[in-house]
């Protein structure tokens, strides 16, 4: 949750260095007249904070604009090369790192698997991972953070896994212990608010002040975003959405309860009730498999879901009404027809005129976009507001 603080000389500094450089980033190239027309700042106060950015090397000058009469004016955008971030996807026993710059495109990555019965263990896995990392980058740019995504329960503001369910282990001091290894500022968050991140500094969240992220994979995850900024939640469950019970008599979640969203809908619900047709379909890859050969039973199985699904955004409308719904996730990328059976339901059953119009859009989806968005935290801390 939003926390207000007081606000001093310093507090506005921070305030107008962090409004600029967050509007440099979403209208560049743009200039300082341009920046202070936005900002409402005066143009001296303007062009120190410019000084400043461009001194610590986060933006740059290019060539002249067009002019309106007078002289050119000298235009602003960022120094992506050699300024990165480090994003780590920690949402299973498979790691996968990456160095991003300051557009969110790859510079390096890395990938590791392992075992973590202990705090301790998944700890030092995660330390090991970020030297690996850091030493990809050394004498070659600067790291301004360090981005960790994490399924399950996170406080973002201490940065503790306070229930890491695909691991079992509960309340790991992360972020503490990382930044006593390294000289870098951590931020972690669970999986789906870190994709929702990703969207919002990258994707089809740029410029949208209120939109829903709906993730559909092995489970099933939401994460709201108002006034620009990720809501959390008094205890850190917005946007639950895989967690909202559509069956009292439904198949038992993960979370202890029946027939939620995920128990219904969910990947690792289709394998279970799929097994029952056919034994030998036992991984996901292999369900999958059977999607991508047309096999009538998984066809059927993903529409199914899409069923679910699009009753859980249609709930989350009502809900929130947002302006815009994301889809993503390895779901929505196997199967775009779940997308067409969502936006159908929405068209067709949403509460007026005008929630039948929201903007439901599918976001593209890779293997590394857990990482990439992790990375976004890091990012994102730079050109936030306070």
């Amino acid at each position: 949750m939003v926390k207000e603080m007081p606000r001093n000389s310093k507090w506005m500094r921070s305030y107008n260095r962090a409004l600029v450089l967050r509007l440099i980033r979403m209208h560049q190239p743009i200039s300082r007249v341009e920046l202070a027309q936005q900002t409402k700042l005066t143009k001296p106060t303007v062009s120190n904070i410019v000084g400043e950015l461009i001194a610590d090397q986060l933006v740059m000058e290019r060539e002249l604009g067009v002019s309106n009469g007078g002289r050119k004016p000298i235009l602003l955008e960022l120094v992506a090369k050699e300024q990165y971030v480090i994003g780590i996807d920690a949402t299973s026993h498979r790691f996968i790192g990456v160095i991003a710059d300051l557009s969110g495109n790859t510079i390096h990555e890395v990938e590791t698997m392992g075992k973590f019965d202990t705090n301790e263990e998944l700890m030092e896995a995660v330390v090991q991972l970020c030297q690996q990392l850091i030493d990809a980058t050394d004498q070659v740019g600067t790291i301004h953070g360090i981005g960790i995504s994490v399924h399950g329960m996170v406080n973002p503001e201490t940065g503790v896994i306070l229930f890491a369910p695909r691991f079992h282990l509960h309340d790991v001091a992360l972020k503490e212990h990382l930044e006593q290894r390294f000289a870098y500022p951590v931020f972690i968050e669970n999986d789906v608010r870190a994709l929702a991140s990703f969207e919002l500094l990258f994707g089809e969240g740029v410029g949208v002040d209120q939109f829903f992220y709906l993730y559909a994979g092995e489970g099933i995850g939401g994460a709201y975003v108002l006034d620009g900024k990720l809501i959390d939640g008094e205890n850190h469950i917005t946007g639950e959405v895989g967690h909202m019970r559509l069956d009292l008599d439904g198949p038992i979640c993960s979370c202890g309860n029946r027939g939620c969203l995920e128990a219904l809908a969910g990947e690792k619900a289709l394998l279970r009730d799929f097994e029952a047709v056919d034994p030998q379909v036992k991984t996901l890859t292999e369900l999958r498999r059977r999607l991508t050969d047309q096999d009538p039973h998984a066809t059927a199985a993903y529409h199914r879901a899409g069923e679910y699904i699009g009753i859980g955004v249609l709930n989350t409308i009502h809900l929130i009404n947002p302006k815009r719904i994301l889809l993503g996730g390895p779901m929505f990328e196997l199967a775009p027809s779940i997308v067409d059976q969502i936006k159908e339901r929405v068209e067709h059953t949403a509460l007026t005129t005008a929630s039948r119009e929201t903007d439901v859009k599918m976001v593209p989806w890779s293997e590394k976009q857990g990482a990439l968005s992790a990375a976004a935290l890091a990012t994102n801390s730079i050109f936030q507001t306070i």
